[in-house]
């Protein structure tokens, strides 16, 4: 009886170490397996935190995939069902159309193959009656049966030869048609052009004895008509073309130039955009001059792109002797300036004078092309087109090229409420100021004229600043004038020195101030004291214009300034010159027009006015 042996202190560790690897992983980190990892507690407390943190990661990676697998195959699964039911359907209701398709084929295959199951036929029984003649030792009778055997196999009516051709010959039909049609219709076949009775060539339409009728005729007009004319009728008749070449219009321009009594040469026709402009013997001057232009026009700029806006080319040819000129001739008409009519869009301040000595053109050319500008009640407006005249290269040149530069961005206007100061009095409380952008464009021009401008890229250098503006919002004084009770009290002193009274309230029709007449640069006086509320230009016909809001809540204005010498905001007092007399704006003579307003009304000065 064997005697149960315990294992030894060695092996039991080992039987430790297999059972506690096949511990879950929490029951791993609950063990401490020697003395040395007791004393090192902290390095593995963290190094279990790690291994819980990953398995605890792999956790929610393996859901998370399980989770896609499932809405991948949930998402799939309907149309796949689908799909299926379809199948299942087409396949019950096709029944008619399976059974007649295996009918079919069936049929076809019978056809197909039934000589061969004829010789297959033939060929067991002769293979029968072979065998017995040779049990007979019949060898002449076997010979001949095989030959039958064969002769039959391949020439017999059903023969596989026979059959062969028979399926084989419809199809050969077929392709030798097919070709025959594809040569018919592959011929190719061209006009033949007599001209006069002679014989001319091949030409692919009529459309090219046209133009080379029209070639002949320009080369003989430019030169004088001295030509013998040559009166050209034209026989066509169609034929196939075989190794022939079309003729071009220009090589028959050059025959049909042989059959004039002028004496021809050999020469280079000028043409620009199509037209042409007399023939040369070279053109190596005519080159470099247009090489020349081109440099006129070119800068330094690496994108450049100059080039001309008409198409010059050289047609090389027969030419009447007339109609060959110098280079000099050809030289000289690039260089020459034509007439072309052009459009001036008018801007915001524009007037007649200023569009004149902006475009450096005479008034009376101006007044020429535009009659309606002389009118009395003609009104300039922005965006108005006026006809222009202007000499123009008789080459005009293309540019194109890539410019950088600086532009200034306008800045905001904030409002602030004011209760300081009466309601429509404005002060500046912080100066705005313009910012600066840097600006790349792609920009092209016509003979120096720019046509258009592609912005490719925007840099902003240096922000705007708003202007900070305070409103007053104080209720202004409530001593209402009205027309029948200031007749004794005037508010407003005679704001013009030396100024004569020239035409009141409704002289005309829409007239709503009064008209003081005055030398150029004469002073103009505020009326009361109180507060600038606009100084500058208006386009609604005012011209330079200065408007000065009173404590009392009613405004003065003094319009067609040629001078302001306050600004918006400024606090003024009564007799403080502000402008000077002029004819700005919608102006027949220097004066100084002069309002006054309570609000949106517009009062007759008469009763507020001092008038000496």
């Amino acid at each position: 009886m064997n005697e149960l042996k315990q294992p030894d202190t060695a092996e039991q560790d080992d039987i430790e170490e297999i059972v506690l690897r096949d511990k879950p992983a929490k029951q791993e980190e609950d063990i401490v397996t020697d003395s040395s990892s007791q004393e090192k507690a902290p390095e593995g407390t963290a190094e279990k935190n790690n291994i819980t943190l990953r398995n605890r990661m792999y956790n929610a990676i393996s859901s998370f995939g399980e989770y896609i697998c499932y809405i991948f195959t949930a998402t799939l699964s309907k149309p796949v069902g689908w799909i299926i039911a379809l199948g299942k359907f087409l396949w019950k209701h096709t029944v008619l159309f399976r059974d007649a398709m295996v009918r079919i084929f069936t049929a076809l295959f019978k056809f197909v193959m039934a000589p061969f199951i004829r010789t297959k036929r033939t060929l067991r029984i002769s293979r029968a009656e072979i065998k017995k003649a040779e049990k007979n030792r019949d060898r002449r009778a076997a010979a001949r049966i095989k030959r039958a055997v064969i002769r039959d196999a391949l020439f017999g009516k059903h023969g596989l030869l026979v059959t062969a051709f028979n399926y084989a010959a419809p199809i050969i039909a077929l392709v030798f048609l097919f070709n025959i049609v594809n040569y018919i219709t592959g011929t190719s076949y061209a006009i033949k052009l007599s001209i006069n009775g002679k014989m001319m060539g091949y030409i692919e339409n009529e459309q090219v004895y046209a133009d080379a009728e029209r070639i002949t005729n320009e080369r003989i007009v430019y030169a004088g008509g001295t030509a013998t004319d040559v009166d050209f009728m034209p026989e066509y008749s169609l034929e196939r073309l075989g190794n022939q070449q079309y003729v071009t219009k220009f090589e028959l321009a050059n025959m049909m130039l042989e059959m004039s009594d002028s004496t021809i040469e050999y020469a280079l026709g000028v043409y620009i955009d199509k037209k042409f402009y007399g023939a040369v013997t070279e053109n190596t001057e005519i080159e470099k001059e247009l090489e020349r232009i081109l440099d006129s026009y070119r800068t330094d700029n690496k994108d450049e792109q100059v080039a001309f806006e008409q198409e010059i080319t050289y047609e090389p040819g027969l030419f009447l002797e007339e109609s060959i000129i110098p280079q000099s001739d050809i030289i000289e008409l690039l260089n020459s300036q034509k007439q072309q009519a052009s459009y001036y869009t008018v801007e915001e301040g524009d007037s007649p004078s200023l569009i004149s000595d902006k475009l450096d053109i005479p008034m009376s050319k101006l007044e020429e092309y535009n009659p309606e500008i002389t009118e009395e009640d003609y009104v300039m407006r922005a965006g108005k087109q006026l006809l222009l005249e202007q000499s123009v290269p008789f080459l005009s040149v293309s540019i194109a090229r890539t410019e950088t530069y600086e532009v200034s961005v306008p800045y905001d206007t904030e409002y602030v409420n004011d209760d300081e100061h009466y309601e429509g009095v404005l002060t500046t409380v912080q100066k705005g100021e313009t910012g600066t952008n840097k600006v790349t464009a792609r920009v092209y021009y016509v003979n120096g004229v720019e046509t258009k401008r592609t912005i490719t890229n925007t840099e902003v250098v240096k922000k705007p600043v708003s202007e900070v503006i305070s409103e007053g919002t104080l209720p202004p004084q409530s001593s209402h004038y009205s027309d029948d009770s200031v007749g004794v009290d005037k508010k407003y002193i005679w704001p013009v020195q030396g100024g004569s009274y020239w035409g009141g309230w409704g002289s005309y029709s829409g007239h709503t101030g009064v008209d003081i007449g005055g030398a150029y640069g004469a002073d103009i006086y505020a009326g009361a004291t109180g507060v600038v509320t606009f100084a500058g230009f208006d386009n609604g016909g005012y011209g330079n214009m200065v408007t000065i809001l009173h404590p009392d809540g009613y405004t003065t204005l003094y319009g067609h300034c040629s001078e302001i010498f306050v600004y918006e905001g400024q606090e003024v007092v009564q007799g403080q010159c502000i402008a000077a007399v002029g004819a700005t704006g919608r102006a027949y003579g220097n004066h100084c027009h002069f309002e006054v307003r309570y609000g949106n009304e517009r009062l007759n000065p008469d009763y507020y006015l001092t008038i000496p």
